[in-house]
């Protein structure tokens, strides 16, 4: 009787699942053997927990004890027992040792919080849940232990190949000295990761809730879509052309729907207040029921630090507010208070959590001590704000409302200003004001965005003119952006495309000439030495506009554009993100007190890769950033694993982890072609033969 030939017998991936240990065991081998790391699994003292042993020959070019190496080896083993999305693993004891060497050189617990978990315990994607350690986990997992599992292993190994019966022998031999019960204990908080993220931010200002945003775009797709347009003020002009018409302004701009967050700058309170601001020369406000306008045309988020927030006081920005919050869009820059004017938005999109924050740089009331109005801009402000929350976010964005109105150029202030807030720990910055398009630059591989100009700004009769807007792409700590061509016409933006989109992408490059590395939308970016390749400009079209990346398995580590034709492919010679050139030295770990979620200073940015006509730069790494070269398990797709739409509390979902660069060392080169050589069926086979 033959059981490795049946077609219906259980994956590896459900077997992972309900907490085998020899096929969670491959499941992790199959990643850490690339990397000459090799993973033991058996039962902890915990009930419901995974005991993983890694092992690995001395070299010395891995540092075992060091803070990089744990870091990134707790967070890419979690990542993939995530990934696994087993309702019965709680959590895991990682512990390291040299192979042949019984002492353990360090070890660490964490707690893993997949979806399939949340489900069992009936948990919302909101709710972070107390440690349960119950009955029913550990009889669940105890099904799966060494008394069933010996028995079948014992049976298969004399009936299957001798591919299979090399693969039950290896982890019969490394389970040999494991209990053969589990016992129960309570983990205590110090054994609880840092690696699972509160609910909570704590900021310069007090602690601020996580907001997940309602309805996101593509659901499935691993990459965040961001998108910022400039000015808009639904006041005089823009009514008498539109009248009362909600769904005019943006039925031609699909693409603010599309994206995951959408971003403008709010020229005018929407208020039905009375009394303007003294002493200004334009005071504009916007029936409360034109907010509609922005519901409809998918606008997510607003920056309120601007010269308009108070033009009817704090009664106007007070109905702002209400009337934004009645609505569903959040706002940044402006408040009732000073801890509201400061507070930032933060946001968590598929995994990734979004910091913005607002400042406006005028003479216009700002808000103080009990006092209603904009977050004025102060630079020991702004580097308190984001270092508060640096460690605790994936990315930083700053909007500034600053400079001359109809500049062409930013001043050397801006400049100063956006290059300081970048060296704070911003990861982008976007400016507003000058109603006009500046240029952008990159700055220590992070892109700064001078001014976006008028997006739909009723505040003049002039309802026909030429602007754009930034689009950003995030995925596997990389952040892709774009200027987005756009013409409008009767207070209607719409994607610019052909020879006028062209025209405008070089109306931006032209006056982004001046700086030291302007961005342009065909600049390569490496930013692991902020050098910048240019390539000619592709003009813009609707359909590459308005495509989204496409899907990618979460165990791959793909570029956000669609690869490049043969033609195109780079040089061998070129280094790529997912083949590092191994002649480049590793970028520089951080400091050794900095959390595993931490990012790391600007100079430690690891390199991208040859990208074809797009700006890419790479996400702060917590850790040196060789990725794994890693290929799923046959028949077993990891991407399925995970249910659309929930979020895990584990590790970070939808980011690779960084592994330390491999050893040398080759000595478990035997162990890697039995990985290699096993299929999935035959390894399922091997550990429960059906009857």
């Amino acid at each position: 009787m033959s059981y490795t030939g049946e077609p219906d017998h259980p994956s590896v991936l459900e077997l992972a699942r309900s907490g085998n240990f020899r096929a969670i065991a491959y499941w992790l081998n199959v990643f850490l053997l690339p990397h000459n790391l090799c993973a033991r699994v058996e039962a902890a003292p915990q009930s419901g927990c995974l005991q993983v042993f890694v092992e690995f020959q001395p070299s010395p070019d891995r540092h075992a004890k060091s803070p990089e190496f744990r870091s990134s080896l707790v967070r890419f083993i979690c990542h993939h027992l995530w990934q696994l999305n087993s309702e019965v693993i709680e959590g895991v004891q990682i512990a390291t040792r040299f192979v042949g060497k019984p002492q353990v050189i360090w070890r660490q617990s964490v707690r893993v919080l997949s979806p399939a978990r949340r489900a069992k315990l009936g948990l919302s994607t909101k709710q972070t849940p107390p440690i349960r350690r119950t009955s029913q986990i550990k009889s669940q997992v105890q099904q799966a232990t060494r008394q069933k599992v010996q028995f079948r292993a014992l049976r298969s190994l004399l009936l299957t190949g001798t591919t299979a019966a090399a693969f039950i022998l290896g982890c019969w031999l490394g389970y040999s000295d494991a209990p053969t019960d589990q016992t129960t204990a309570s983990a205590s908080p110090a054994e609880i990761s840092p690696l699972i993220r509160p609910n909570t931010v704590v900021t310069a200002m007090g602690n601020v809730p996580v907001e997940t945003p309602d309805g996101v775009r593509n659901a499935n797709d691993p990459t965040v879509t961001l998108m910022f347009g400039g000015d808009v003020t639904l006041t005089d002009a823009y009514t008498d052309s539109v009248g009362s018409d909600r769904q005019w302004a943006f039925a031609a701009m699909g693409e603010t729907r599309q994206a995951d967050v959408a971003m403008v700058n709010l020229e005018a309170p929407f208020t039905t207040a009375e009394t303007p601001l003294p002493d200004k020369q334009f005071n504009f406000k916007v029936d409360p029921e034109n907010v509609q306008v922005l519901k409809n045309g998918g606008i997510d988020l607003v920056t309120l630090a601007n010269n308009h927030a108070m033009d009817y006081q704090a009664a106007g920005l007070d109905d702002t507010i209400k009337t934004l919050d009645q609505a569903g869009i959040r706002h940044v820059g402006a408040g009732r208070t000073i801890e509201e004017a400061r507070r930032p938005e933060i946001l968590d999109v598929k995994g990734q959590r979004i910091a913005y924050l607002g400042y406006y740089d005028g003479e216009f009331q700002a808000a103080g001590e009990g006092v209603a109005g904009t977050n004025s801009r102060q630079n020991d402000r702004v580097a308190a704000d984001i270092k508060a929350i640096r460690s605790q976010v994936d990315w930083v964005v700053v909007n500034y409302h600053w400079g001359e109105e109809l500049a062409k150029y930013p001043g050397d202030y801006q400049m100063d200003l956006a290059r300081f807030t970048i060296d704070q720990g911003a990861d982008l910055v976007v400016g507003h004001h000058p109603h006009v398009l500046q240029g952008a630059e990159i700055y220590k591989g992070r892109p700064i965005v001078y001014s976006l100009g008028n997006f739909i700004f009723g505040g003049k009769s002039v309802s026909d003119y030429d602007t754009a807007v930034l689009k950003v792409a995030l995925k596997d700590k990389q952040m892709k952006v774009e200027f987005v061509p756009v013409e409008v016409r009767g207070f209607q933006p719409k994607v610019a495309s052909g020879d006028r989109g062209t025209e405008i992408l070089h109306q931006i490059e032209n006056v982004s000439d001046i700086f030291h590395e302007p961005m342009k939308s065909s600049a390569v970016l490496d930013a692991k030495t902020n050098t910048t390749v240019i390539s000619p400009m592709a003009p813009a079209t609707p359909a590459a506009v308005q495509s989204s990346p496409q899907p990618a398995s979460p165990e791959t580590s793909q570029p956000l554009n669609p690869a490049p034709s043969p033609a195109d492919s780079p040089s061998p010679q070129t280094p790529s993100l997912t083949q590092p050139d191994a002649s480049s030295p590793p970028p520089v770990p951080p400091d050794s007190g900095t959390p595993i979620t931490s990012p790391s200073s600007s100079s430690d940015k690891p390199a991208t890769g040859p990208w074809k006509d797009d700006s890419f730069i790479s996400t702060p790494s917590p850790s040196p950033s060789t990725l794994p070269s890693e290929s799923p398990i046959p028949n077993s797709t990891p991407s399925s694993t995970m249910p659309p739409n929930q979020q895990g509390d584990a590790s970070v979902p939808g980011v690779e982890p960084a592994l330390i660069a491999p050893s040398p060392t080759n000595s478990l080169e035997p162990m890697k072609k039995r990985y290699a050589d096993s299929s999935s069926a035959e390894v399922a086979a091997a550990v429960t033969p059906r009857e």
